[in-house]
């Protein structure tokens, strides 16, 4: 039976340690809002957003991991796309909105958010706290921001286009 070197096993970690490695450049255009400002850090796939340090799980194609860092107070705006959404609590307590219906979460709570449903989240805690979203594909899909938030963008002075295509999903649409 085959057993892998320390050397092989250890191309498969990413260690939380290390994490600032794995920052993300790339900056979803709600954030151009204060209150949806945040940290992302591509841990599985998103190859096009730019992080850092590369490793064998940067080879998965089947889904991909992000942790989004956020302030109390802060979060992601209302969207949709056509795939379902994990995500998981990993410090904080934090609000999730699905189509106007708001829970609350905690640590190590779990919620898949079906395909097309507009949901966002927010840190309601009282220190930063960190979430796990977790998306079908390497790269994610097209993200559909809730037509509220395209008018805020908007009466900011945004140009903003919909939807968003993140690093690596192409625009397929007729120009």
């Amino acid at each position: 039976m085959y057993a892998p070197t320390h050397e092989e096993l250890e191309a498969n970690i990413i260690r939380f340690d290390d994490i600032d490695e794995r920052r993300s450049h790339y900056r979803p255009r709600d954030m151009l809002l204060p209150r949806f400002e945040r940290e992302r850090y591509s841990v599985i796939g998103r190859p096009g957003e730019g992080s850092t340090k590369g490793t064998a799980l940067g080879d998965v194609k089947a889904f991909s991991v992000v942790y989004l860092r956020c302030e109390p107070g802060k979060g992601l705006a209302s969207h949709a796309h056509a795939s379902a959404e994990v995500f998981v609590v990993m410090s904080g307590q934090w609000e999730l909105d699905v189509q106007g219906t708001k829970t609350a979460l905690n640590p190590f709570d779990v919620i898949s958010v079906p395909p097309d449903l507009f949901h966002g989240a927010r840190n309601i805690g009282a220190e930063p706290g960190v979430m796990m979203a977790i998306n079908e594909g390497q790269t994610g899909v097209p993200i559909r921001l809730d037509p509220v938030i395209l008018a805020e963008l908007a009466a900011a002075g945004h140009v903003v286009t919909d939807p968003e295509f993140p690093p690596g999903v192409g625009d397929t649409r007729t120009r």
